[in-house]
């Protein structure tokens, strides 16, 4: 069966750029070995058994019903995975930390539904944001960090910092603790 015309339909475990680029290689690679299978040993196409493939290759084949024994149909799919390596959407999360593989397919999963199919990610870390993400696209910029949320509270936060607790008569400083502490006598 013959790939579809429009964009081929990618599993979440392509996330971004590189994955893609992954999976455009193997498949240049799998095409290299089977036309030199081919003219080696001079058999057709469907009678000579695929190499083993990557999980992530065999799910682009199923998901898009595509017989990768065929030249024609990997030539197709080739074509439009390298189109979508240069046409897809792109945006940029950033992190903290590096999150778990698991989270990242979830929020692929849920971009690609509610954004754009073939929405490609690029995650970076940015360990000042404390936690929480931003999320850059070509045009736009969501900070959607708890370092930006105490950024804007700042003259909030340190209020109630110095507000005298109930029960208590009130709060010491705590820098002037730091630079003349009490010593007991």
């Amino acid at each position: 069966m013959a790939p579809s015309s429009s964009a081929p339909v990618l599993p979440v475990s392509v996330i971004g750029l590189v994955d893609l680029g992954r999976l455009i290689r193997e498949l240049e690679q799998l095409e290299n070995t089977m036309s030199s299978e081919h003219l080696r040993t001079g058999k057709e196409e469907d009678a000579i058994t695929l190499p083993k493939i990557s999980t992530t290759l065999e799910q682009v084949a199923e998901l898009n019903h595509v017989d990768l024994a065929y030249q024609h149909n990997r030539q197709s799919m080739l074509t439009l995975l390298k189109q979508l390596h240069k046409e897809a959407p792109r945006a940029h999360l950033s992190f903290s930390a590096d999150p778990q593989p698991q989270f990242m397919m979830k929020v692929v999963t849920w971009l690609r539904t509610n954004i754009h199919p073939h929405l490609l990610v690029a995650v970076g870390l940015q360990p000042g944001i404390g936690a929480g993400c931003v999320l850059r696209t070509t045009n736009h910029f969501f900070d959607m960090s708890l370092g930006s949320r105490f950024a804007g509270s700042r003259e909030l936060l340190m209020k109630r910092l110095r507000e005298p607790v109930p029960g208590q008569s009130a709060v010491p400083d705590p820098l002037q603790a730091i630079i003349s502490p009490e010593v007991p006598a």
